[in-house]
């Protein structure tokens, strides 16, 4: 995991044992997430049962810690019914979702998007850096001075805006060890993600997609060759500031990018036949954008086979997120449902945006 969010350094009060509690459950959540029968823990792996089981007791004494009121002195309905215990239990799943959101997607798209924390209530301001250069004067040796030349940035503000869920479970069960917290997080925290990285996928896609196709500015090619991939790359690396640019783009993508070369050959050892795709081309590195399903129609996928991306992640990244403060609950009460289900509607504020002096280029294949 990458360093601890100050939001979470915050809410453990500096407690090593509870922060390391709080990565241990967003790994077992990331663990029930992935489909693995086997969590790390401390010290090696141990079943899911039994990490269901630690985490568990943990989750637990959080909440006595966060209310003041302890499980055993009450009947477990009864103690389920204090707004306190309520709204200390959801805090806890909400601080999880703090933590695994920014973790999972800076693996996953951190070529494409960069990622800030700012405090509840504030904007975030980038400033974005000119590509020119200065214009360099042929003098005399009479003259001591020439036209001035100066830059100005571009400032730009993003203000998050918060996004909501309702779900609706009672927390009789979770205590009770019936209904497993992993299931219920990983749904919450799963929902949450997919709608941000469909933000982000959404965003670049435009802003590559807007690219101009003719002239000097071409950064929009119809049709893959080797000359004209490379040839963007090149303009793509040097307009960057000479940092070097990627291919991005999905596995089947990827694989359609092969040497024109007729005398090109595979062994069953070679990594295209491994992976999928060629890791280089020509010394230009080729990066999978991992794909994912497209919830709002059914078995669609989210990202294009038929596009590859150029950019430079070390410029800069095309697309900003800014995360406001941290994950909000707020718990209805306790007999608002004939069934006695508790309805907690967990709020995240971000903002999206293409906010970058850097360029990049688009190949429809």
């Amino acid at each position: 995991m990458n360093k601890m969010p100050i939001s979470v350094m915050n809410f453990t009060a500096g407690n090593e044992i509870r922060t390391k509690a709080y990565a241990q459950m967003a790994a077992y959540v990331a663990a029930f997430n992935e489909g693995k029968k086997n969590v790390m823990g401390e010290n090696g792996e141990v079943s899911f049962a039994d990490a269901n089981e630690t985490v568990l007791k943990f989750y637990k004494s959080e909440i006595e810690f966060m209310s003041g009121k302890k499980m055993a002195d009450y009947p477990l309905d009864v103690y389920c019914n204090f707004a306190d215990v309520k709204q200390a239990a959801f805090a806890i799943i909400g601080m999880i979702t703090d933590l695994i959101i920014p973790d999972a997607l800076i693996k996953d798209i951190g070529m494409i998007s960069a990622i800030k924390n700012i405090g509840f209530g504030d904007s975030f301001k980038i400033d974005i850096q000119p590509r020119d250069l200065f214009i360099v004067s042929k003098g005399s040796r009479g003259k001591r001075s020439y036209d001035e030349k100066r830059q100005f940035k571009g400032t730009y503000t993003l203000i998050p805006e918060p996004r909501n869920i309702t779900v609706a479970i009672p927390l009789y069960s979770i205590l009770n060890g019936d209904y497993s917290i992993a299931e219920f997080v990983m749904k919450a925290v799963q929902s949450i993600e997919v709608n941000v990285r469909y933000d982000i996928y959404d965003a670049f896609d435009t802003a590559m997609n807007a690219l101009a196709t003719t002239g000097d500015a071409l950064l929009k090619i119809v049709g893959f060759s080797q000359d004209t991939a490379l040839g963007l790359q090149q303009k793509v690396s040097a307009w960057n500031g000479n940092k070097e640019a990627v291919f991005l783009g999905t596995k089947i993508a990827l694989g359609k990018i092969l040497p024109a070369s007729t005398n090109f050959r595979f062994d069953l050892g070679s990594e295209y036949v491994k992976i999928g795709h060629l890791r280089d081309y020509f010394g230009v590195s080729c990066i999978e954008l991992q794909n994912v399903a497209d919830y709002r129609t059914e078995f669609k996928m989210k990202l294009k086979d038929t596009v590859l991306y150029v950019v430079s992640p070390a410029a800069d990244k095309i697309v900003k997120v800014v995360f406001e403060g941290s994950t909000l609950a707020n718990a209805g009460g306790n007999y608002d449902n004939a069934n006695l289900q508790v309805e907690t509607t967990l709020s995240k504020s971000y903002a999206v945006g293409v906010l970058t002096g850097a360029i990049g280029g688009y190949i429809t294949l």
